[in-house]
Order: C-alpha cells, then sequence, then structure tokens
C-alpha cells in the first residue's frame, strides 16, 4: 500500500471482490471498509461466491457481505503515517508523525479497539483518507506491564492454568498463573491472547 498525496484521493478504482485479501479497504456506501477474512467458494456448475468479512473503519463493527465472484467494488487507496503515542486528553488521542515530528490528533471514536494497546511512545500505522484520519493499526505484538492479577505463587506449574489479569491499558486478559503484578508482557492483538512474559517485577 503506498502513500499518496490528498489529490490523488479521488482516483480510487473498482476492484473485483475475488481479488480483496486481508487488508485491503474497500468503500460501500460512503463507508469505508478493512477486509478481515476472504473466502472464495464455487459450487459446480454454480457461480462462485466470496464471502468477506470486514471492520467499518468508522464504526469498529464488524460486517459480512455475500457477493459473487465477478462483483465490482471500489478499491480506496489508503495514506499510511508512521506515529509514536503521545498522550490521551479531552481532545482525543495525540500522536507525533515520524517523519516530520508534527502532532497529530485522532478522535476516539477513530481510535477504536486500538485504544486497548496504546501506551506512551508506541509507534503505530496511522490510516488516513482524503486527509483525515480513519483508524490506527498498532503491532501485531505489545509489551505491557500487568497491574493488577491475583497472587503469584512459585512452583505453579498447573498444565494450562489460568487467571485474569489487567494491564496497564486497562486490558484484561487470561495469563498463566506464576504470572504477578508488575511484570512485563507479550500480547498478540490480533487475538489479546498472552503469549509470553518479557520482564518479570523480581528483576
Amino acid at each position: 500500500m503506498r502513500s499518496v498525496a490528498a489529490a490523488d484521493y479521488n482516483k480510487n478504482t473498482m476492484a473485483n471482490a475475488l481479488d480483496l485479501k486481508p487488508g485491503n479497504f474497500f468503500q460501500m456506501d460512503g463507508d469505508i471498509y478493512t477486509v478481515l477474512s476472504a473466502v472464495h467458494t464455487h459450487q459446480q456448475q454454480r457461480r462462485g461466491v466470496v464471502r468477506i468479512k470486514a471492520r467499518q473503519m468508522r464504526s469498529g463493527k464488524t460486517v459480512e457481505f455475500v457477493w459473487r465472484s465477478d462483483e465490482r467494488v471500489e478499491d480506496v487507496v489508503i495514506e499510511e503515517t508512521a506515529l509514536t503515542f503521545l498522550y490521551r486528553d479531552t481532545a482525543g488521542f495525540h500522536f507525533m508523525d515520524e517523519a516530520t515530528y508534527e502532532q497529530v490528533t485522532f478522535p476516539e471514536e477513530v481510535v477504536g479497539d486500538a485504544v486497548r494497546y496504546l501506551k506512551e511512545n508506541l509507534s503505530v500505522t496511522g490510516l488516513m483518507y482524503g486527509g483525515r484520519p480513519i483508524g490506527i493499526r498498532v503491532p501485531f505484538f505489545v509489551d505491557l506491564k500487568v497491574v493488577e492479577a491475583e497472587p503469584g505463587f512459585k512452583g505453579d506449574t498447573v498444565q494450562g492454568g489460568r487467571k485474569r489479569a489487567v494491564l496497564e491499558t486497562g486490558l484484561a486478559v487470561q495469563v498463566p498463573l506464576f504470572i504477578q503484578k508488575g511484570d512485563t508482557v507479550r500480547i498478540d492483538t490480533r487475538t489479546d491472547e498472552y503469549l509470553t512474559r518479557t520482564a518479570s517485577n523480581e528483576t
């Protein structure tokens, strides 16, 4: 996906539904969607269909579309900007453009679920369309500190044992029994799943 000048945004093209892949963007009835999954099915002697699961960028809602494989949809060109998260206040979420060092502000409704992973100095990708922010893409993996958890005990090795922990951004996840308050854990932002402990409060 390339970055483009604002003048290029009126040059959207029509794409075949069959060509849509996860991460692509398209426009439908004035709303912009990002593709989460695309499955093509074909039955003998019948025209194939494409089942698209997509997230509406404006609301964050997940919706599904079923189109004929030859259906045409409006492809959109999104500008991607490398940003560093600075802070949040009543005006919104403030970021620094890593190329120009200028500050940009995203409203809460645009940041959406990404708020669950935003911590100071996290590098993210800002998504812009027609000169306005439409979303934030966070890294696949983010390290966050545990701020609340049931006490951990040395020797807790119950296979598959889990407990609830609250992280510094407010995100609640299931973690192994040995995780303690003050530990830093790595989270897969695509699934909200714990992956590993990256730092212990004992170090």
